[in-house]
């Protein structure tokens, strides 16, 4: 058996980079984003990169049939991306303080070629998380997503 771990490192720094919340979160991979791993192994598509982050304001639990983010009002591009160890790929968001500043209640991961900053809910969406946060433009938030691959 093989099993897909996801977690979200989210850290929140003041503008003089001083870490003010740092949490850890374990995101819900939809069926959609199950379905596109199979699909680009079944060479049914060809673009399966997690390039977007969604943010929402809306704290409906996440389910596995969700397949876009309930109240998304920003979008942004992958800052950075790695291949830290076997099996895993890192991506990276930062969100300058000026970004987003809203009561975030909800953030979704969007892969494909569809995926496009300016357009809410496109692509596809891999996996949502809630994460409660009233960000101000006196902070950024980076998250830190990790994807592992592994033999159970």
């Amino acid at each position: 058996m093989q099993k897909w771990h996801l977690n979200v490192r989210i850290t929140v720094r003041d503008l003089s980079g001083n870490i003010i919340e740092q949490v850890e979160k374990k995101n819900l991979i939809v069926n959609v984003g199950l379905n596109m791993v199979r699909d680009v192994l079944a060479g049914d598509v060809t673009d399966g990169e997690i390039k977007v982050i969604g943010i929402g304001t809306d704290a409906t639990a996440p389910a596995v049939g969700q397949t876009q983010l309930i109240a998304e009002v920003f979008r942004k591009a992958r800052t950075s991306d790695s291949k830290p160890a076997v099996g895993q790929y890192e991506s990276v968001w930062y969100i300058a303080p000026a970004e987003a500043v809203v009561n975030i209640r909800e953030v979704g991961f969007f892969a494909g070629a569809a995926a496009l900053v300016g357009t809410p809910n496109s692509g596809i969406m891999v996996a949502r998380v809630l994460y409660s946060r009233n960000k101000t433009a006196l902070e950024s938030i980076q998250f830190e997503r990790l994807d592992s691959f592994e033999e159970a």
